[in-house]
């Protein structure tokens, strides 16, 4: 069955002194005979960038069927109440990691947290499965212990991971090390190196799009942002 994504919002790992001001992807996937869905939401200062690019595919927030989180961090989900038709996919164990996170890890949103209480969730037991027919979900632990990834093969062969931030940059796949691992198993090296053997296309978290050739990992442009001091 015909699968296509589109990045509708190119992840980046941008940052100040103290301080964090990263996007994550967002990716929109389309497959033949089923609704648009899309893959994370992004935060706040992404969304007027979200609702613009889903304009420019002749979409509005109305016509999303589907979400599915990587994990719930507010970089990855604050967005989520944009999509109020929206069936959300959410791993079972991040659910409940996110209401009682690691004492170090600061990245969870509680109130996100109480909205999505008030959803109704599909929660993902299995460690790996179809989401629809020939788009796969994966159990991706590191980042977070309740990680997921989406993963496919197009039509010319290529294998495609949607990986959030089980890897969140080249450097994390360059080096199979994972920066801000909460997961108490240590399991992010495990994660990357499933992502490197079973890839050759990635949508990083926090980064633009990786591709496999025979010299290594490339990709086509920075991630470029305009910023407008006023």
């Amino acid at each position: 069955m015909p699968i296509r994504h589109h990045t509708l919002v190119e992840g980046n790992s941008l940052s100040f002194k103290d301080g964090f001001f990263g996007f994550s992807s967002i990716v929109l996937i389309l497959v033949d005979g089923y609704g648009p869905l899309l893959f994370d939401t992004g935060h706040h200062s992404t969304r007027l960038l979200l609702l613009q690019a889903l304009k420019e595919q002749g979409l509005n927030p109305q016509d999303i069927e589907a979400v599915f989180l990587s994990h719930l961090h507010f970089d990855h989900a604050n967005n989520i109440d944009l999509f109020p038709n929206a069936t959300i996919h959410l791993g079972a164990t991040e659910w409940d990691y996110a209401r009682q996170p690691a004492t170090e890890d600061i990245f969870c949103s509680v109130g996100m947290n109480h909205y999505l209480n008030d959803c109704s969730l599909n929660l993902i037991r299995e460690t790996e499965g179809e989401l629809v027919p020939s788009l796969h979900f994966r159990h991706a632990p590191g980042h977070t212990p309740g990680s997921y990834l989406l993963h496919y093969t197009q039509e010319s062969g290529k294998r495609v991971v949607l990986a959030g931030d089980a890897c969140k940059t080249y450097r994390e796949l360059a080096l199979m090390h994972a920066a801000s691992e909460f997961d108490p198993e240590s399991r992010a090296a495990q994660t990357l190196h499933w992502i490197a053997d079973n890839a050759d296309i990635v949508i990083p978290g926090h980064f633009p799009e990786l591709r496999k050739t025979a010299s290594g990992w490339v990709w086509d442009e920075p991630s470029k942002i305009e910023i407008i001091i006023r």
